[in-house]
């Protein structure tokens, strides 16, 4: 069962996963709104994958979905997907430009709060060179740190979850 999956995984790694739970569908789809047309698209921290289904079913034929992702039990169930638009790799978000040359929108799931701030501030230099980045969190505190990086920093709260979560959808400043 792939929920069981996710719960021995947090255990094992709680600092890395952030939470207990997947995202539920209506989080799941949601974040996938926010990619607003995208076609490149990376995902930090997918976990088991239920954001990563609800961008593949709103992603057009010719895009693509690369999933960065350092659990291993989880990109063997993401590889489980078996969608030619989607790429797995099982390496730290912090290595994502070796990977790939685009980076017009990233949605992620990384538990930043629980993050070295040196590590945090890796991913949010990574993440600012992109056109949209959406960020989902667990509490509302990143809001100051996001502005440091974007030109323009929105939340929306997501009630409907379990735990309550927090969507950031932030565009970067004009290079």
């Amino acid at each position: 069962m792939i929920s069981a999956l996710f719960i021995y995984e947090f255990l094992k790694h709680p600092h890395e996963i952030g939470t207990f739970t997947p995202s539920t569908k209506f989080l799941a789809k949601e974040i996938a709104y926010q990619i607003n047309g995208s076609v490149n698209i990376i995902e930090f921290g997918p976990g088991i994958g239920p954001v990563t289904l609800e961008i593949l079913k709103q992603l057009p034929e010719e895009g693509h979905l690369v999933c960065f992702e350092t659990n291993p039990s989880f990109c063997k169930s993401l590889q489980g997907m078996d969608d030619s638009r989607l790429k797995v790799v099982n390496d730290d978000a912090g290595n994502c430009e070796q990977y790939i040359d685009s980076l017009e929108c990233i949605v992620s799931g990384l538990p930043l709060m629980l993050f070295a701030k040196s590590k945090r501030d890796k991913i949010l230099d990574i993440a600012s060179k992109s056109r949209r980045y959406i960020q989902l969190q667990y509490t509302p505190l990143m809001t100051k740190e996001l502005r440091n990086y974007f030109s323009d920093v929105k939340m929306k709260f997501m009630p409907f979850n379990f735990p309550p979560a927090f969507i950031y959808v932030c565009s970067a400043f004009e290079k």
